[in-house]
């Protein structure tokens, strides 16, 4: 899995910050501050998302955000910059002020399985199985 970062840092913001605010997120991103004041980024863990979403108790959410992103072989989902930057997890709909986070499934691997990971369903606010679930809805595993 491939993870791509881009945001704009806006005349009126600091550099430092907007590079802290993506590195609270993706701790181990390699990040590069272009010309045209586009901070792009690139690393291979969610470790520290995966982290936040879960204390965060947002598992929910998250998912549907992730689901709803997919497309072919990558999701798309946008960060709150200033949540971020407070180490908190938003997910945003500002396209043009917020964190843009690309995740691409690498040859072998499967977005969906990818997000499911990310954000395992739940049941009562506690991480379930998806065979549990389709045992719950009379689904019998062979």
């Amino acid at each position: 899995m491939i993870v791509k970062i881009k945001t704009r840092v806006k005349p009126t913001e600091d550099k430092e910050k907007v590079v802290k605010a993506v590195r609270n997120i993706f701790r181990d991103a390699e990040i590069q501050i272009e010309e045209d004041n586009i901070l792009t980024g690139k690393t291979k863990s969610l470790k520290k998302l995966k982290e936040m979403i879960r204390r965060q108790a947002i598992l929910d959410a998250a998912r549907m955000i992730l689901e709803k992103g997919i497309s072919e072989n990558s999701t798309r989902f946008v960060l709150n910059k200033q949540a971020a930057y407070c180490g908190v997890v938003n997910f945003d709909r500002d396209v043009h002020g917020g964190i843009d986070v690309k995740v691409i499934a690498e040859e072998g691997e499967d977005i969906r399985a990818i997000v499911k990971d990310i954000a395992p369903r739940t049941k009562d606010g506690k991480i379930v199985k998806e065979e549990e679930i389709l045992e719950e809805d009379n689904f019998p595993l062979q």
